[in-house]
């Protein structure tokens, strides 16, 4: 049985992951991390500069994790948390490890 906190999607035989919208509070920031970078076709071989400049155009689209965002941006530029993010993601796109050390898929989202 999957500890991921969040909600599991399933399309056709693949699962998954997507973060609980109606208690992201509850959510680790890391996971949201890695469900928006993952979504993005991010991996661990892409540049921390990158992977800032991709936070700050999901940052500017509005979205439901505008305030996560700001958060950990914040973590990252001001407290240089910018490694502890970066674990979270895996060496295959559309993949991220959740704050419980469990692999997980996330829906290609790169066309948003």
């Amino acid at each position: 049985m999957s500890n991921v906190v969040g909600n599991v999607n399933v399309d056709g035989d693949k699962v998954f992951y997507s973060p609980d919208t109606n208690n992201l509070d509850g959510t680790p920031s890391c996971d949201i991390f890695g469900y928006l970078m993952a979504s993005q076709g991010i991996t661990i071989h892409n540049a921390e500069t990158y992977v800032v400049g991709e936070l700050y155009k999901l940052k500017g689209m509005g979205t439901t994790y505008a305030s996560y965002i700001d958060t950990i941006l914040e973590n990252i530029i001001v407290n240089g948390d910018i490694e502890d993010y970066m674990e979270h993601l895996s060496d295959e796109p559309y993949k991220f490890i959740t704050s419980e050390g469990e692999l997980v898929d996330v829906k290609d989202l790169s066309w948003i």
